[in-house]
């Protein structure tokens, strides 16, 4: 509230405006210094330009004094539009011009003045200007400068935290505004009375005194201190807990900014219905102020800076004024793409932070992909090393064990050939015996063992189409390359499920089996003119496994027909790195 309270308690800047005429021949001059108060500050804007037009005609009369007054006037209009670098700058000049001419009265406004714009940016030098401000017009009895640059500078005790010393110039300051009866600025002091006695919790008697004030106020229809009284309404009854009263007395501050066009007090009211809100547990209320807040904000930095643009425009053939101006304007630019650099300077650092961050999250998910893929591999690649060490396994029993005593027992019946019961026997376990050899042979053929990859797939080809009415053909081409057993016995399962497979579901009459072995690889192709793709994957198991077998190898597999037009099954299987 303190900040909204500097801009709207001004009396102590334009209190020359009412005690000293201009000369006679300045009509422009003699009328804009001559601008109640309230009507000044009522259109910020017009009151801007109607005092730069009155500069030109003070300067040809050489009324030093007029021009001081004016640039002190300025002062007051730059801190209400927020532009503390151009208040500072006509403060100073209405100094010179008042040092120049030994006006030791409105030297001690021009010092308060200053000090009250830089309150907030210089507290040490703030202080300096003030006693030097206060100790000439206490020289010269002005009592009615004195009363408002006592309340000011007890705000500069305040900010400064010196709680006592800011009340003593409260009461300081009341005690002339009652004497001099001064209406407008009694209900000033009264609120900064009572606003200071809230940290101490003597909240009924700064209530008294804070309804003393809008009384008055209401009395003489003071339309900026009404504006300005829910806000310390609102202030007390925040520091009191109750909140419900505090944010009524907030929202009608925030309906007064926005008929007075005030936005500082529109920006402060939303920041403390925030803080309300959330007292009270209303979140979703308190983050639609704190957002209303931010906007007005933000649009006080826009506005500001549209106004800098036009009032540079306005000034232009005046030219000392317009060396002056362009050089703050140029302070701000810089200021504002210094602001920017950094800002996109952020952007960029956020969004290269993203950037990493992301890339190192895809990386993390990819390598725990590849470990899955790399794990369920490999524990393919053990079924399938454990199957045929299996088969291996059964294979021998059989031809080791089972076969070796069906071949002894036909050659016990064979010599009690003649005999036909005998006959019979001997010809049930000649065939049990095949079956066996049989059985052995596809479990784990001695050709792929003994001759190799070739020769065992030619051999599978020929016994499995031989009696059929298919006509099969077997082609390879450079199988010579010695070839890992884990490639050469899954290549043999994948041939003999394929063909498995034309035999069962196909209908096919010709069917084409290459073998290729390159420096890229090994691959299998296997073609039928059958019933097409749909018919030939039987239930889908064998497909399953010829694709599974495929890339454990770390190869591929692939299917391609249509019905009715055969079916092309191609796999390719690269050498391993260790593979010579």
């Amino acid at each position: 509230m303190r900040s909204v309270r500097a801009f709207l308690v001004l009396s102590v800047l334009c209190a020359g405006l009412r005690s000293y005429g201009a000369r006679p021949d300045t009509t422009l001059v003699d009328s804009v210094l001559s601008v109640p108060y309230d009507d000044l500050v009522r259109d910020l804007q017009a009151s801007y330009h109607m005092l730069h037009r009155a500069i030109p005609e003070a300067r040809s009369g050489e009324d030093r004094i007029a021009e001081g007054r004016i640039y002190h006037t300025l002062t007051i209009i730059h801190h209400l539009l927020g532009q503390s670098d151009s208040a500072t700058h006509y403060g100073l000049k209405a100094l010179e011009l008042f040092r120049a001419e030994g006006d030791r009265l409105r030297m001690g406004e021009a010092l308060c003045g200053l000090g009250h714009g830089l309150k907030r940016t210089d507290l040490p030098q703030a202080i300096t200007y003030f006693r030097q401000g206060l100790a000439m017009l206490e020289a010269e009895n002005a009592m009615e400068q004195l009363a408002s640059n006592y309340d000011n500078f007890g705000v500069v005790h305040d900010i400064n935290g010196d709680l006592d010393s800011a009340v003593h110039f409260f009461r300081k300051s009341l005690r002339i505004k009652e004497d001099l009866n001064d209406s407008i600025g009694i209900p000033y002091s009264l609120n900064k009375i009572a606003s200071a006695m809230l940290p101490e919790g003597r909240f009924e008697e700064a209530l008294q005194l804070m309804q003393r004030a809008d009384t008055i106020r209401r009395a003489i229809d003071d339309r900026m201190g009404l504006a300005d009284q829910p806000v310390y309404f609102g202030d007390l009854y925040e520091a009191w807990g109750r909140y419900p009263e505090a944010i009524a007395q907030f929202k009608q501050g925030v309906r007064n900014s926005e008929a007075m066009d005030f936005p500082y007090l529109g920006q402060y009211c939303h920041e403390h219905l925030a803080l309300c809100y959330e007292a009270i547990g209303a979140y979703e209320q308190a983050l639609i102020s704190s957002k209303a807040a931010r906007a007005i904000k933000d649009s006080i930095t826009t506005e500001s800076t549209t106004r800098t643009i036009l009032q540079l425009k306005e000034q232009y053939n005046a030219a000392e004024k317009d060396r002056e101006i362009a050089s703050l304007a140029e302070r701000s630019a810089r200021r504002q793409l210094y602001i920017w650099i950094v800002s996109i300077a952020a952007l960029l650092v956020v969004v290269f932070g993203l950037f990493l961050h992301q890339a190192r999250q895809r990386r993390l998910r990819a390598e725990r992909d590849a470990s899955v893929i790399a794990e369920r591999e490999a524990g393919l690649k053990a079924v399938f090393e454990a199957t045929e060490s299996e088969r291996g396994r059964l294979a021998r029993e059989l031809h080791d064990g089972v076969g070796q005593q069906l071949g002894g027992l036909k050659h016990r019946l064979e010599a009690m050939r003649g005999k036909a019961p005998v006959q019979d026997v001997i010809t049930i376990v000649d065939e049990t015996s095949r079956e066996v050899r049989d059985l052995a042979h596809q479990m784990m053929p001695k050709a792929l063992s003994r001759l190799g990859l070739a020769p065992a797939m030619e051999e599978m080809v020929h016994r499995m189409f031989n009696e059929t009415p298919v006509r099969a053909t077997f082609e390879h081409f450079g199988t010579d390359r010695e070839l890992p057993s884990e490639i050469t016995t899954g290549l043999y399962r994948i041939a003999q499920e394929l063909l498995n497979n034309i035999l069962k579901h196909a209908g096919a009459n010709e069917v084409d089996v290459q073998l290729m072995v390159d420096r890229n690889g090994v691959r299998l192709l296997v073609q039928d003119n059958g019933r097409g793709l749909g018919n030939t994957i039987g239930d889908g198991i064998g497909l399953r496994n010829i694709k599974d077998r495929s890339r454990t190898m770390g190869g591929s597999f692939q299917l391609e027909g249509a019905p009715g037009s055969g079916t092309l099954a191609t796999v390719r299987i690269p050498y391993p790195p260790t593979s010579k």
